[in-house]
Order: C-alpha cells, then structure tokens, then sequence
C-alpha cells in the first residue's frame, strides 16, 4: 500500500527515568511544519578486510540513533500563566521552567539535570518511537512572517511498529501565532535603544551529542554557544553610535516582546549580549544595519524566555 509522506505528526513526552517511554497520549501532540525525521544515524566502521578481489567491505553500525527536525511557531498559551505547547520542548533543550501563577511562564538556561523526552514520530500510521531525545533550537522573528523556533532532536532508536490504534494528536494547547509587525511586536530594543527592526535570529547551537559506551547508551547536551543576528533600520550616529556599541565588546541588552494581549505575549530577553560586526546592507531603499551577537555565559541567565 502507498504511504503518504505529508500524513505525519509527532507527541513528545517527558520522562522520569531516561531513555524509559512513559507512554505519551493525544494531548502530548505538537503542533509542527517542516517535519523532517533522519532514522538509523551513527557511526559506521568498515571491515577492512583482506581479500584477493578489489571491492568494496561490510559495514557495521557502532551504535544506532534517530534524528528528528521541525518547527514550531511562537504563541503563547491561550491564558497567561498557563504552559505553552511547545514549554516541553524547551525543557529538554536545556532550560527551565518556572510556572507564575495567573502571570507567566519563564524559560532560562540550565547546565545541569537536562531533561529528556520520549517523542512518537507517526508517518502514515506507522510509529516510529525516539525516547532519552535532546536537542537545540533557534529562533526566528522577521518582519511580516510568522516568527518560528527551529527544533532539532537528538534520541535513541527504535525499530518501527504498525500500532493497531494509533493515538490521535490533540494541538488545543497551541494558539494561532500573530506576524511579526508594528501593531503585534510592541517592543524591541537592542541596549536601550528602540529599533525599528526587520528581523531577529538566535541560534541556541547546543551541542547534542549521542554516547554509546560500556554500560551507557544516551544522548547528552555538553555545552551551549548562542549567537544570532539583529536587523533594523540604521541610526544616525546622534541618535545611537551602534558603531561604537559594536566596538566596545560591552555587554548590552536586548529586548523583544512580540504580542499584546495577555494570553499570547511572548518576551525574548538578554542582558549578556556582546555585539560585533556591524554591517550595511538595502531594504526598499533604506539603510539597514546588520548586528552579529553573541550571548556570554554568566550564572545560566545569558536569556530569558517568558509567556504570558
């Protein structure tokens, strides 16, 4: 029977113990587009052995995992203090979160105690299960497009089943994203300054790592080095010297608080940011600038991430 490649969806769970699936139902769904799986990845060593014939020799896989890509659009919850859709997501990318009742929800960086998922990549009716997955994410907020966190995890494989039943996905938890624009993206100031700003990109870049040693199958997040790119409109000089912001390897502020109504406002903030590079570049005409970042490490709060 044919398999159709666009009927696929994926729920993610978290686990208590890892690499262990803690069965994930409909209301684990995620809501994603660009659903990219990559199965069997790892390490293959050849044989090399010796023959009276040329040709090539047998592989064999030292170890067995299943990447999976995707993206996720940037909303927030439906009510303020509630848990986003995707909060599972940042969690076993390494951050934490820390629940405000009726308030907010924030999301900072970790370096210990990284939580896992077990995610169910369903194509067609078919499962393929990932469990002990972490992974990274960047982000994208760009004038008039919806903005977008890029995931990509990392998990142990699994050979795939043809489940008599399989478990419905349940999106409810995720609400309609708003484009990024003057009237829904109130705030974005880059060290002090308000910007009128064509775009924003951070890319988490943690490293995920598969280990497969004696007595221990896992994947790891061993360390993180964000770096992105701010784009907006270039100042005059005596309105803002970006010049000798970027030159100075101070470490400035950025802010962004894309949405207005509490339910789906989502703030990205930094106080670590060392700006370097500034570059020109056209936009209908106008003259904008080109800003490279990178965020510096300090006591996990290089960025906070907070829904409300």
């Amino acid at each position: 029977m044919t398999m159709k490649s666009r009927r696929q969806y994926i729920l993610a769970v978290r686990e208590t113990t890892y690499g262990t699936d803690p069965t994930p139902d409909g209301g684990n769904a995620i809501l994603t587009s660009g659903l990219a799986p990559g199965f069997q990845q790892g390490n293959r060593v050849t044989r090399d052995l010796d023959s009276p014939s040329l040709g090539a020799d047998q592989e064999i896989a030292t170890g067995l995992y299943t990447t999976v890509s995707f993206n996720v659009e940037i909303a927030g919850a439906g009510d303020a203090g509630d848990v986003p859709g995707w909060g599972i997501l940042l969690r076993a990318c390494g951050f934490s979160e820390t629940i405000t009742a009726d308030t907010s929800v924030t999301y900072e960086p970790v370096s210990d105690d990284i939580e896992s998922v077990t995610i169910y990549y369903y194509q067609d009716g078919e499962l393929h299960k990932i469990t002990g997955a972490r992974g990274t994410v960047s982000f994208n907020l760009s004038k008039e497009a919806i903005p977008r966190m890029a995931f990509v995890f990392t998990g142990l494989y699994h050979d795939p089943t043809a489940p008599v039943s399989p478990i419905t996905p349940n999106t409810s938890t995720f609400v309609d994203p708003l484009p990024v624009t003057e009237a829904n993206t109130p705030t974005y100031t880059v060290a002090g300054h308000p910007v009128k700003a064509e775009g924003f990109t951070l890319d988490w870049a943690g490293q995920v790592v598969y280990r497969n040693v004696v007595n221990s199958e896992s994947v790891q997040i061993s360390g993180r080095t964000p770096t992105g790119t701010l784009t907006f409109e270039q100042e005059r000089i005596g309105a803002k010297n970006f010049w000798a912001a970027a030159k100075s390897q101070d470490l400035h502020e950025v802010k962004i608080v894309h949405g207005t109504t509490a339910g789906n406002i989502v703030e990205i903030n930094s106080d670590r940011v060392q700006l370097s590079q500034p570059a020109l570049d056209d936009s209908d005409g106008i003259s904008v600038m080109n800003l490279n970042m990178r965020l510096i490490k300090g006591d996990d709060d290089e960025l906070e991430i907070v829904v409300r």
